[in-house]
């Protein structure tokens, strides 16, 4: 198994980021790092979905968890293997604690997370920052 857990607090509150997280068909606006992403149905557990990074190939998920306002995943099978981005957001007083966990299991997991893992691993910190840009104007724009 190959896992990374990464954690960041912010004051804004939990009701302000899920619309941006839960928001799967709008990924690409938020987070400039994918070229396109296609979803059929309003995101929830089982439901499919295909995401293109910038520079990699098409790569097809599934929605694992999907419990609003504070858990979302989503799970990518690879050969011999099979990674699973959780986020998690926990109310903190007036702020939110955002949480995400990638776990890589099966056969190949400890090269899928050095080949998939470390680089997904790397952006969370300015993945992040684009969330809460995007929460912060969608609190903007609704006052």
């Amino acid at each position: 198994m190959w896992q990374h857990d990464f954690e960041h607090r912010t004051d804004l509150p939990v009701a302000a980021i899920w619309p941006i997280l839960a928001d799967v068909a709008r990924w690409a606006e938020v987070d400039h790092n994918i070229e396109r992403i296609k979803i059929d149905a309003p995101p929830g557990v089982g439901v499919p979905f295909t995401l293109k990074p910038k520079g990699g190939p098409t790569l097809s998920f599934v929605i694992g968890d999907f419990v609003a306002p504070t858990t979302y995943s989503d799970i990518c099978r690879m050969p011999l293997a099979r990674m699973k981005t959780l986020h998690s957001l926990e109310a903190a007083g007036p702020g939110t604690v955002m949480r995400v966990r990638i776990t890589i299991t099966g056969p190949l997991a400890r090269l899928w997370g050095r080949m998939v893992g470390r680089t997904h691993a790397a952006g969370l910190p300015a993945q992040t920052e684009r969330i809460l840009a995007a929460a912060r104007a969608g609190l903007r724009a609704s006052t």
